[in-house]
């Protein structure tokens, strides 16, 4: 039988709506049956976190952390948080999705930036972990085989539709219904708006499951 376009975009559609979920699904989330929620909401935060500070650190743009933190959020519904440690998932979460939105980071720099983030603080100073060590090669392996597992659970769906690409577009509508009168301090506001809107947006994403929950064009 011959598929059409009409037909192929309905597919994509459902391909994509997977990975939204009712409350119900996420109450038994697969770490649910190990973990208490507020476990389990600490480890989300605790990933996000990490992401977030090891793609500052990395210097990728906010893009590619957010869509690393859906990554994550995305895995931990298929994969139980007592088999897949959360610091392991989120290492290999930013390291796949800097290479998605094309600022791919040298897996050494990866590794290091998360054994600075992870050590610093509780072994009393740094050292970078040298490359040729057995504990470098033991983070390598681990690194490349839970990229492998992301993917394979993602089903190489890497694009991620982000709330801050609509929240620009809407705050751009608004500078032009507001048009010409008082202009100054109608773009103050709608700038203001727009700082508000995309802080949300990405504490959303740190502190919530809404990005598996709600479409960003809600």
């Amino acid at each position: 039988m011959m598929t059409t376009a009409s037909d192929s975009h309905v597919s994509s559609v459902h391909h994509t709506d997977r990975w939204y979920f009712t409350k119900d699904q996420i109450i038994n989330s697969p770490s649910r049956g190990q973990l208490p929620k507020e476990k389990e909401t600490s480890n989300r935060q605790h990933a996000a976190l990490l992401i977030q500070d090891m793609g500052e650190k990395l210097k990728v743009n906010q893009l590619c952390i957010n869509t690393a933190i859906v990554y994550m959020h995305r895995f931990f519904m298929c994969h139980s948080f007592t088999v897949f440690h959360r610091t392991k998932i989120a290492k290999a979460c930013i390291f796949l999705s800097a290479k998605v939105e094309e600022q791919p980071r040298r897996l050494e720099h990866v590794i290091n930036t998360a054994h600075y983030i992870l050590t610093y603080n509780t072994q009393g100073g740094y050292k970078p972990l040298e490359v040729q060590s057995e504990a470098y090669k033991r983070e390598v392996e681990e690194l490349i085989r839970n990229e492998t597992i992301i993917l394979q659970t993602l089903g190489f769906e890497f694009t991620v539709d982000h709330p801050h690409t609509h929240v620009v577009r809407a705050v751009q509508n608004l500078k032009v219904i507001s048009g010409p009168h008082s202009e100054g301090q109608a773009n103050g506001h709608v700038s203001d708006l727009a700082k508000s809107s995309y802080f949300m947006a990405t504490e959303s994403l740190h502190l919530t499951t809404f990005c598996l929950q709600y479409k960003p064009t809600l």
